[in-house]
This record gives C-alpha cells, sequence and structure tokens, in this order.
C-alpha cells in the first residue's frame, strides 16, 4: 500500500510540475538541509563516574518549498474548559489559525470532544469560513475522551492526499479520562498508532495559571504523544495560546527532513544508563548498546536528544570514542529522497579516581622505623608508591583499598605519607614518629626551696614543646639541644623533700622519673638588728641614732630598755633612724624593734646611757619684749647665761615653745596664753633641774581694738582668676592685719603707714561685685561694702605664627595670649577647627583649607561664652612658573601631521597643551621634563610657532616647526 502511495505521489509530482505549481520531484534535494554534532559532557570524567551524551540535530528547510499539509485541530471541549475563559481562548487560537494557513496549498479540518460519545467532527477542506463557524459553536462540557478523539482524528485523516502530510494538533487542558482505569494508556496508544500511521503529532497543553508544567499529568501526557519536543508546547491560563498557533501555522509545509531514524550506536566500552533516554521527546528503542529514535518530521529549530554513559570497566584509561562507527541518521529530504548522515564521533577522557586515605594503622611508630603500617584508603593502583616525607618505602599491594609498608626511620614528630598511583594521583595521610623520653642524668638532683636554679637532664626523645614537671608544677625550659639535653629553672616546691620528675612531649608521649629530684627545706627569713650607731649617749636622750638589720617593717616601734623611742624615721626594710629616750639610769640596755606582726628583734645591751656632766647654774638678764597679748603667741628673746641645751622656759607656769637655743646666751620662745592680765615670773629650767627666775618680767594685756576703715581700692576692678596687686587706703592699718575679699583671703604684701597698704587679690569663684574685709590683730575690723569686682574671665589672642597662609594648602598655626581653655572652640573663617591646647597662654591648629583670599576671623569661645579674636590672612598661591621649552626631536614633519615629536621643557605641570600655530596637538604622554606628541596637519611650506601652556594658561617660548 506505502509503495502504491509513493508511486502515486510521483506521477502526481510529474503532472503538477508540468503544471507549473512549485511541488518537488521525488528526485534527492541538492542541498542537504539537516546538520548533526555531537557532543559529551563533561569531556572528562573518572572511572565510574556519568556523561551526557548529547545529539543536536539542525534542520534547515528550504525557503521556497512548502509541502501541502492536511491539519486536524482536535479542541478539547470537557467541562475544565470552561474555567479560567480557555474555551473561548481556544475558539478565537483555533479560528486565528485558520485565518493563517494558505488554504490553497492546505486544508484544515476539526475534531472537538469532551466524552468518548461526543466527538465532533468537521472533516478536511478549504472552506474557512465554514470551519471557523464550526469552531465558534464549540461549548464546554463533559469528560475528557482523547484517546476517542484522536481515533476520529486518524480516521478523517485516512482521506489524506497523497501529495499531503498529514498532520493532527491537539488542544486539552486536563488529563484523559475516559474509558475509566486505562484514559491515559488508550490516549497514548491512539496517538503512537497515529504517528505510525505518518501522521506529525502537534500538542498543545493548555493549563491553569496555578498548574506546575513539571508536574502536570496533561502536560506529561502531551508531552509523550507529541512527534518531537519542538512539537510540543504549553500556556500557563491562555496566555500565549494564540501566539502558539501562529508559530505553529508557520511550520504547516515547511520542514527540513521526514519519516526520520536517529539509530545511535554506543563503543562497547561503556554502557548506557537506564533511564537516562527518558525525557526524551520521543523516547528512544534500546537495544543493548544502540538507541533507535524515529519521528515523521524535523523541523527548522535543534532537536536534541539524550542520554548517559558511563565506562563498564572500571580499571580502564584513556580517551575512547564515544560511539560505534555505524551511528547515522537516515530520512527523506523534501524532495522525498532517502539520505543518510553519519553522526560525528567524540571523545570521553576517563581518569582513575584519585586514590584516599581513610586511616594508616598504626598511626604511629617509633623513630628507628620498622613499624610494619597498614595504609587504608580506596582506589589504590598496583604500582603505587609508599614515601614517609621524602623516602620511598618498599609497598606491598593488597587490594584497591589496603596498602602495606615498613616504615623507615625518622625524625620525632609527624611525618606526610604520600600514596602515589601509576598515573601519578595520590593522596596523603599523616604518620607520627614517637618514643617515650628517655633520662640518663638529673644534674643537680636538689636544689632550694624557692626553686629558681638550672637544672640539666641528660637523655633522648626530648621533643621541641617538651613539659618538665617537678611533681605538679611546670618547669621553664631554658634550653633544648639535639632531642638529647634539657635545662630547666626548677619551679618552687609545695613542700620539701623528694618529688617525681615527669617528662611529658607534645604527643603525648612521656616518662615518669620517681623521686628524681628533691627540694631543700625552707629558709625562712627573720627580722634582725645588726647595728645601733652610735650606741652611746646621755641619760637625757635626744640623740639620732642609726639602727640596721633586715626585715624593718613600716609602723614598726623601737625600745631602748623599756623605753619607747618617740620620734622615728622609716628608710627601708634595712634601716631606721630614731630619736633615743631619756633614761633613769645609766649603762648599757637591749635594743628591740617589733614589726606591726608583732615579730621583733633584739640587740643585747646594744646602747649605753652615760651621766651628762655638770652643768653651770643659768641666769636670766632681761626680756625683750617684756609684755605682750594675753593671747600669747608673741616672740620673746630671753637674754642670760648658762641658758644650756634642752633648758625649758615657763611664764608664770605655763610652759613656753623654745625655737632656738645661741651660745647658752640667747633663747628665742613663743609666749603661751596667759592665765589673766598682769605681770608673770619668767623661769628657766636646765636638764640637771637647775633653774634661774626673773621674778616679775613679762606683762599679760589685753588690749581694746582700734578702729580700722577702708576708704578706696585702686584698681577695684580684676579678673575672677585673681592676682591682681591693688592699692587699699584707709585708717589705722597695723602690722599682721588680713585683708579678705567676699571671705577669701588675699596676701598683705606691705603697710607702708597706718594709712596705705598694697594687696594682692584671691581667685573668685564667681563673678560679680563683693565686700571688702580688713581684720588688725587686736581684732578691730572694717569693712568696705561691694568694694571690688571680679570680672568674668576674658580671653585674649595676642599673636598668631604665622599671620600668613596659602589658601589652598592651609597650614600648622600657634596662637599666644591670655586665658585660654581646654574647653574653648575655635573657628576659622566661620569654620569650626579642632585645637592643641598647650597651656593657657598658647595652643596651635592647623588652619583649613579655603577658597577665600584676604583676611579672615579667628575665634575662640571660652566655656563662660567670652570671646577672643584675631586675624589670619589667608593669600592665593603663587603663579606657576612659565614653562620653557629647551629643544624638539624635529623641527620640521609631513603636511598630513602625524609625525611623533618630543618636547623638553622646564617648569611643566599637569595637564599641558601644546599648539601649533593655533592647532592644539594631541599628547600622548607627559612627565617631569619631556612630553611625546602627535603633529597635527598643516600647510605644506608654511612654519608655525610651537608653544607649550601649563594648566594656569600661562605660555612658554616658541619654536619654529615647518610643514615639509
Amino acid at each position: 500500500m506505502k509503495k502504491l502511495r509513493i508511486l502515486s505521489s510521483l506521477i502526481l509530482a510529474v503532472v503538477l510540475a508540468l503544471s507549473g505549481l512549485n511541488i518537488p520531484t521525488t528526485s534527492a534535494a541538492v542541498v542537504d538541509y539537516v546538520n548533526v554534532t555531537r557532543s559529551v559532557n563533561p569531556t572528562t570524567v573518572i572511572s565510574g563516574e556519568e556523561a551526557e551524551v548529547a545529539l543536536n540535530i539542525q534542520g534547515t528547510p528550504p525557503v521556497n518549498v512548502v509541502k501541502p499539509n492536511d491539519v486536524i485541530l482536535v479542541i478539547d471541549k470537557s467541562g475544565s474548559m470552561s474555567s479560567e475563559n480557555k474555551m473561548a481562548s481556544a475558539r478565537d487560537a483555533a479560528k486565528g489559525f485558520i485565518d493563517l494557513m494558505n488554504l490553497n496549498v492546505h486544508r484544515v479540518g476539526v475534531v472537538d470532544y469532551s466524552s468518548e460519545d461526543t466527538v465532533g467532527v468537521f472533516p478536511l477542506g478549504t472552506d474557512a469560513d465554514a470551519v471557523k463557524n464550526y469552531i465558534s459553536k464549540i461549548n464546554a462540557g463533559g469528560g475528557t475522551g482523547t484517546g476517542a478523539a484522536i481515533d476520529k482524528a486518524m480516521k478523517e485523516l485516512l482521506n489524506v492526499r497523497d501529495e499531503a502530510q498529514p498532520v493532527i494538533l491537539l488542544l486539552t487542558d486536563g488529563d484523559a479520562t475516559e474509558p475509566l482505569g486505562k484514559a491515559y494508556e488508550f490516549a497514548l496508544e491512539k496517538a503512537n498508532a497515529a504517528k505510525d500511521q505518518g501522521i506529525v503529532f502537534y500538542t498543545i497543553a493548555l493549563l491553569n495559571t496555578t498548574d506546575n508544567p513539571d508536574t502536570s499529568k496533561p502536560n506529561l501526557l502531551l508531552k509523550e504523544m507529541a512527534t518531537t519536543s519542538n512539537h510540543h508546547h504549553f500556556v500557563l491560563g491562555s496566555k500565549g495560546l494564540a501566539e502558539i498557533y501562529a508559530a505553529i501555522v508557520n511550520e504547516i509545509g515547511i520542514a527540513s527532513a521526514y519519516d526520520v531514524t536517529v539509530k545511535d550506536s554506543v563503543a562497547p566500552e561503556f554502557e548506557i544508563v537506564p533511564g537516562s533516554y527518558d525525557n526524551n521527546i520521543p523516547k528512544p528503542e534500546v537495544n543493548g548498546n544502540t538507541l533507535t529514535w524515529k519521528f515523521n518530521e524535523l523541523k527548522d529549530k535543534t532537536l536534541t536528544l539524550n542520554y548517559k554513559i558511563r565506562l563498564k570497566d572500571l580499571t580502564k584509561t584513556g580517551n575512547f570514542n564515544v560511539a560505534a562507527g555505524d551511528s547515522a541518521i537516515t530520512y527523506k529530504d523534501y524532495a522525498g529522497a532517502y539520505r543518510t548522515k553519519y553522526i560525528p564521533n567524540a571523545v570521553l577522557k576517563v581518569k582513575l579516581p584519585a586514590p584516599t586515605i581513610t586511616s594508616i594503622d598504626p598511626a604511629a611508630g617509633h623513630p628507628n622505623g620498622g613499624t610494619q603500617v597498614v595504609i587504608n584508603g580506596d582506589h589504590f593502583v598496583q604500582g603505587a608508591t609508599v614515601s614517609f616525607g621524602s623516602v620511598i618505602v618498599n609497598t606491598t599491594y593488597i587490594n584497591p583499598q589496603k596498602l602495606e609498608v615498613v616504615s623507615p626511620a625518622g625524625k620525632q614528630g609527624a611525618v606526610e605519607v604520600i600514596v602515589t598511583n601509576p598515573d601519578k594521583q595520590f593522596a596523603t595521610g599523616s604518620f607520627r614518629y614517637q618514643a617515650e623520653p628517655i633520662i640518663s642524668s638529673i644534674d643537680p638532683a636538689t636544689g632550694p626551696f624557692e626553686g629558681g636554679n638550672f637544672v640539666v637532664i641528660l637523655g633522648n626523645y626530648f621533643m621541641p614543646g617538651i613539659q618538665v614537671m617537678f611533681g605538679d608544677k611546670p618547669a621553664k625550659i631554658d634550653l633544648i639541644n639535639s632531642g638529647s639535653y634539657l635545662k630547666v629553672t626548677a619551679p618552687p616546691a609545695e613542700a620539701s623533700g623528694p618529688v617525681d620528675l615527669k617528662f611529658i612531649n607534645p604527643d603525648g608521649t612521656e616518662t615518669l622519673v620517681e623521686d628524681a629530684y628533691t627540694y631543700q627545706e625552707k629558709i625562712v627569713p627573720k627580722m634582725k638588728i645588726t647595728s645601733v650607731g652610735p650606741d652611746k649617749g646621755l641619760t637625757t636622750g635626744g640623740e639620732q641614732v642609726y639602727i640596721n638589720g633586715e626585715l624593718f617593717a613600716k609602723g614598726l616601734e623601737v625600745f631602748f630598755g623599756d623605753n619607747k623611742a618617740a620620734e622615728l624615721m622609716y628608710y627601708n626594710d634595712k634601716q631606721i633612724k630614731v630619736t633615743v629616750p631619756a633614761n633613769a639610769a645609766t649603762g648599757a640596755v637591749d635594743v628591740r624593734v617589733v614589726n606591726p606582726d608583732g615579730e621583733s628583734a633584739i640587740l643585747t645591751q646594744a646602747y649605753t646611757y652615760e651621766e651628762p656632766p655638770k652643768q653651770e647654774p643659768p641666769t636670766i638678764t632681761s626680756l625683750s619684749p617684756n609684755q605682750g597679748l594675753l593671747a600669747g603667741n608673741e616672740l620673746v628673746y630671753i637674754n642670760g647665761l648658762n641658758l644650756a641645751k634642752g633648758a625649758k622656759v615657763f611664764f608664770g607656769s605655763n610652759e613656753a615653745t623654745v625655737l632656738n637655743n645661741t651660745s647658752g646666751k640667747f633663747l628665742s620662745v613663743i609666749t603661751p596664753k596667759g592665765d589673766m592680765d598682769g605681770t608673770v615670773d619668767v623661769k628657766v629650767v636646765l636638764t640637771d633641774g637647775q633653774e634661774s627666775i626673773l621674778p616679775q618680767s613679762y606683762t599679760y594685756y589685753t588690749p581694746l581694738p582700734d578702729p580700722i576703715a577702708i576708704t578706696s581700692i585702686s584698681p577695684n576692678v580684676g579678673s575672677v582668676i585673681g592676682g591682681d596687686i591693688v592699692y587699699v587706703t584707709g585708717t589705722n592699718f597695723k602690722s599682721g592685719m588680713i585683708i579678705e575679699f567676699n571671705g577669701v583671703r588675699g596676701t598683705v604684701n606691705s603697710i607702708s603707714s597706718s594709712k596705705n597698704a598694697t594687696i594682692t587679690v584671691p581667685a573668685s569663684t564667681v563673678a560679680g561685685t563683693v565686700d571688702v574685709v580688713l581684720t588688725n590683730r587686736d581684732g578691730g575690723t572694717g569693712t568696705l561694702t561691694q568694694g571690688y569686682t571680679y570680672l568674668p574671665v576674658q580671653p585674649q589672642i595676642t599673636a598668631l605664627n604665622p599671620n600668613k597662609i596659602t589658601n589652598n594648602k592651609g597650614g600648622l598655626v600657634y596662637a599666644s595670649g591670655l586665658y585660654f581653655e581646654k574647653t574653648m572652640s575655635l573657628t576659622v573663617g566661620g569654620v569650626a577647627v579642632p585645637f592643641t591646647f598647650s597651656n593657657n597662654r598658647l595652643f596651635n591648629f592647623n588652619a583649613p583649607v579655603l577658597p577665600t583670599v584676604g583676611d579672615v576671623p579667628v575665634v575662640i569661645t571660652l566655656a563662660n561664652g567670652e570671646t577672643a579674636s584675631a586675624t589670619l590672612t589667608y593669600e592665593a598661591p603663587p603663579p606657576a612658573p612659565a614653562p620653557s621649552i629647551t629643544r624638539m626631536t624635529l623641527t620640521s614633519g609631513k603636511a598630513a601631521g602625524g609625525d611623533l615629536v618630543y618636547i623638553y621643557a622646564t617648569n611643566m605641570t599637569k595637564n599641558m597643551k601644546v599648539y601649533f600655530g593655533n592647532v592644539q596637538a594631541t599628547v600622548l604622554a607627559q612627565y617631569s621634563t619631556n612630553m611625546s606628541v602627535l603633529v597635527p596637519p598643516g600647510v605644506a611650506g608654511q612654519t608655525v610657532q610651537v608653544q607649550v601652556v601649563n594648566n594656569e594658561g600661562v605660555g612658554s617660548n616658541t619654536i619654529d616647526f615647518t610643514y615639509n
């Protein structure tokens, strides 16, 4: 039957060709419109890994050949099509399809369906209006009998024209539901039967807007039905449906190949990964290592068919052809001639997997070597080598997961173990050489309780970072050498006696030597007196004595016999100075020092008291002055004879304070307070009890205060800082008077008369006008109400150095003046500026860069709001000096320009410009002393002046340049 149809087609083609229609004959087309490539990804894999093979088949149909098509539009009208306006969209898109079809070449019919018993048919024809009217009357309702609809379409296409390609374009929005229990399989069976009948099968899945195309059952079904992946489409919520119909119309009758068979034979070294080809549309038939795809037509799009492969023998490596030699595509071209096109091969590189080490057992061994070691891992290959660091060892291959070796001798610590396969891939692990420390000698084996002494240990296998424990205490490691010598500092002991020494390497190996070191008994220092000097003195005491010893503590007490020394000077824990107390008897006594904690030290018979020499009887001859205030505190000079050192003075029964004793003839004293007004005896008593009395020689009196007044203060205004000298006038100014400004005492510098005095004003915590009060010693007082005014601190800037700044540079400025404060603020030209405070007379700041030229204010503001200002002058920078051309490498050149010339000049700035006459040249590069320039075009025979101009517009001298 098929041969008969082909023969009929040939006869008809000849007749039509003779009639002038554009229908090709069955002779082969001149141009091959199919191209196929093969790719493999990745191009390199590890043995056992998969690689994806892709066959990319590109069709390029001839633009002037249109094959007639008989197309059946199969339109779903099930009840679900009434949602989301899908039915109306399907009708409109289908009618748009009709409008775009060239019905002079093609025919179109309609199968509309819902349930199996409600399938409508509009026969194939060329009456566009009739078919559109039929489509307009299609309404939704019922089930989804997709298989029955395809069956109807196939029957209608039995009437296909001999020269036409039969096509089914199926649109549905839902999974097939009829017949019950096998609707999906029945629909797919009918679609495959249609394709076997030679029908090209287009599918459009009309999905809901919320559907997932990857999991939608109708979409998955329609993918399997379609001729190829290029023949399947889907839309969400009808959006784009009309455009898909329009795109299919443009493809109708235009194809690169028909009745296509793709046969790809995979090389025998590989196997096809099962299921890796399931996503292809259409799915291939797989027979052993051969995949075969069959489909009715190839459009002008790239069709990609893919699957995965993997190497069968996991021990093989190298570059392998992916396909056997018989992989090819067979198809009919548009003229009906059969063609075969071989599919190019591709190469896949296969490598062995890199070895891995999971464990090394044992993971450690003796530095002398000789340890039997098992290396566990994976992907070991016969011929693999093992090295410990740089030392390669004999290797026994057990299996891909196990190697056996014997460790070589090595240095204590970790070493890298490297397993290298013959293909140079390698894996690394770690092995540790370790041995317990060996101790051969410890010197010395005893030491002080406090530790701190060096101990030398000889032995072997000492590692850097070793710990040496004296009992529970770590020693300081001072030196380790060659793994056999240790020098440590012994730590202090907890108790005297022997302790164990433990040696712990960083790798955990350790050695314990019991009772290896002995701590000596603790020497507890005790306070002691070593000397007393001088070691003798009078029984009257008063001698200054130095006591030397050890462990003296601050706050100690000193006793001479039973007498405590009252005056003591502590220098340090080894020396003190005391004043010897008096003693009733002569002879040697013990000296005892007692620390605050109760510890004491005694130096027996360390100090000898001696009888003082017999003194001459004293005599008082006169007093000056011989009277004073009852309150006492007056300075009085006592004249006489034999007023020996240590003498006491009494005014009546009250003891005076002796200030000075000169030559035994003069005593200066401060009088004690008297008991009442009147005259009293004055008595001098020597240390040996002898005394002299001058009867009724000193008179106490109580003075009446004289009136005192302040009439003026000049100046009467000053800063709260104080320190100003003022002149005070008034009456009854007396020696010893005091002056107070608002209760704060000032300083009386001098009293020139009872009416004039100079005063230094004290500082004040407040600003404002205050009372000034004068008080004489006799109690007389005078007040000048609101007599002095304190003003707030008023700063001054007396100088700026420098006082001129270049405006585009700024700079460091020092300000001097008065009453500066750390907390003040600073502005320069209205800009807040930080500053460095030196003292209340000096600070410095960095003047900011300003665009201003001229004087700008420098203003400081104190915390109290007072300000001071000065003027800083901002000057414009001096103009850059004019550049000067010293030479040019060319002074003539072609009129077309383009010559490269080097210009050498001084005083060059950035962004220099160069002019040849009035024409600016192109500067290629500029350096500090020269620039490279392209000469601009000029007029032949003309000489122009070359000049360079700096970035301030200042031009240089000129040099002539002649255009040839």
